[in-house]
């Protein structure tokens, strides 16, 4: 890696909470999965990295983040950079599979192979990245699988980031990108491991802060930054509307308090496969219902873990609350014209809606999912009185991250739906001669130990025409129940099973 930088741009507030956030050691690397599939015809070593090379160097070409690199991660005042040069050696990494699988006893096929790879994220998000003024905060793995389909070859592979360089849908958008480079990339770029940035690389997009006004009305932040302080009767008095997580926070359920320890710090994560008929009938019942699919399954969620921490009474506190605090993610993008004329949407989009979650009776399950369908449309409609736009009033956030440890969380689990996930190539991408028939079957979204988020966070996406998957993470030894791993797998078999039912009766009763 060469010693010599180029400054891009400093890093906006939003950036510089990423950047802060992975420099405490308090959140590490995201990852977006792909399960890669190529016919028996097309002769591939997949154990050979040297392969993959064309296909990185495109991505690269491709998106201007994956040649950034971060001076002054420690500081308030971090800046992008590009390396002169950038050792591939330090980003493609192979996984042997087989070292992992003597730690599943599943029969089925697809969820020996889904708690396999469950097993390697877990490790990649317990890694923060390393040498980042220098070397870009990513890293791709590739991981074969030992028992090939009767139709080819299939392979995991795996795109690791800081949340500093992208979200969610970043991370699709550079599986897209790496499935065109594994049809034809090998007809562009050589296979040597050192990549040459160039003065004419594309530049980075605006930050969100920039590309978008974010606009806060005065209400809105006297809401968020007295509003926890007012009694509920002076609020009324003056015309305002406390926040959800403002009313409810101090009754609802959010696990342990904030709290970090590097030694312990890890993540837990379990997966579930929903294959593709079973969500053909749960997308059925929510359209018969008026409902999206975030918004029912915000309140499944709700539903089953109140049900379960019922159980667990006798290990938690707060146990027996019929309120719960569920933050799902809204993604900004449609909102902004700089990212949707560019083909480019490696960018940080993302803002949230707090919903609360008051159970009173089954009965009103749709009702409720139904409004939260409404909110979430609301919210994803408009630029204003987004959380994030309160960033604008931070200036220290290391010591707003550190003043945070040992205090209660702000919600009771996360929703990060990153939808549909759509690899085919637009009719406008070149094809030669020398095309290799690569696929992508599936994908998995997973996020790390965060010490500040919710105790739980559900990631979900789901492959065009084809499976979801929805993952669970949490950062272990928060969720004050006695068994952490029951717990959680007993959630997502509620999730399964009652997700099954519904397709047979449209009723929850």
């Amino acid at each position: 890696m060469s010693e010599s930088t180029e400054f891009i741009r400093t890093a906006s507030k939003n950036e510089r909470r990423y950047i802060m956030r992975h420099a405490l050691g308090f959140y590490n690397a995201l990852t977006l999965t792909g399960l890669y599939t190529i016919p028996h015809t097309d002769s591939l070593n997949a154990n050979n990295l040297d392969k993959f090379i064309p296909a990185l160097k495109h991505c690269i070409a491709v998106h201007p983040f994956l040649s950034t690199a971060i001076k002054g991660e420690n500081t308030e005042n971090p800046s992008f950079v590009r390396p002169a040069s950038i050792n591939l050696r330090n980003h493609l990494h192979l996984v042997d599979m087989l070292s992992n699988s003597t730690s599943s006893s599943l029969t089925d096929k697809d969820d020996r192979d889904l708690h396999l790879i469950t097993q390697v994220t877990k490790k990649i998000h317990d890694e923060p990245f390393v040498n980042v003024d220098q070397q870009p905060p990513w890293k791709v793995l590739i991981v074969p699988l030992s028992d090939e389909a009767a139709s080819g070859q299939r392979v995991y592979i795996i795109f690791a980031c800081s949340h500093s360089h992208g979200d969610g849908k970043s991370g699709l958008e550079f599986h897209k990108t790496f499935l065109e480079g594994l049809k034809y990339a090998h007809e562009l770029y050589d296979q040597g491991y050192l990549y040459q940035t160039s003065t004419s690389a594309l530049p980075l997009l605006p930050p969100l802060e920039e590309a978008a006004n974010l606009s806060i009305t005065w209400r809105y932040l006297f809401l968020n930054l007295f509003g926890r302080h007012m009694p509920s009767i002076a609020c009324r008095l003056l015309g305002l509307q406390p926040p959800a997580n403002i009313i409810h926070g101090f009754n609802a359920w959010t696990g342990r308090a904030m709290t970090f320890d590097p030694s312990k710090f890890h993540t837990g994560s379990e997966a579930l496969l929903v294959k593709k008929d079973l969500l053909s009938g749960i997308l059925r019942v929510c359209r018969e219902h008026g409902v999206k699919f975030t918004g029912f399954f915000n309140h499944l969620v709700a539903h089953i873990l109140h049900s379960i921490l019922l159980q667990h009474r006798d290990t938690g506190r707060n146990t027996c609350t019929r309120t719960l605090l569920g933050q799902i993610v809204v993604d900004l993008r449609a909102l902004i014209p700089a990212y949707i004329k560019s083909e480019n949407q490696m960018v940080n989009s993302v803002s949230a809606l707090i919903a609360t979650i008051s159970l009173k009776n089954d009965t009103e399950f749709w009702n409720d999912a139904r409004r939260t369908t409404v909110k979430l449309a609301e919210c994803a409609s408009t630029l204003a009185d987004q959380p994030i736009g309160l960033l604008r009033f931070f200036h220290s956030f290391r010591g707003w991250f550190l003043g945070k440890l040992g205090k209660g969380r702000d919600s009771s689990y996360e929703i990060s739906n990153a939808v549909i996930f759509d690899p085919r190539l637009q009719p406008s991408d070149p094809v030669g001669t020398g095309k290799v028939n690569w696929d992508i079957e599936r994908v998995l979204f997973s996020q790390p130990a965060n010490v500040t988020g919710s105790p739980l966070n559900f990631q979900i996406v789901t492959r065009k025409g084809g499976d979801m998957v929805i993952t669970l993470n949490w950062q272990r030894g928060i969720l004050d129940v006695s068994d952490e791993t029951f717990f959680v797998r007993e959630i997502l078999e509620n999730v399964h099973g009652l997700m099954t039912e519904l397709c047979c009766d449209s009723s929850l009763t």
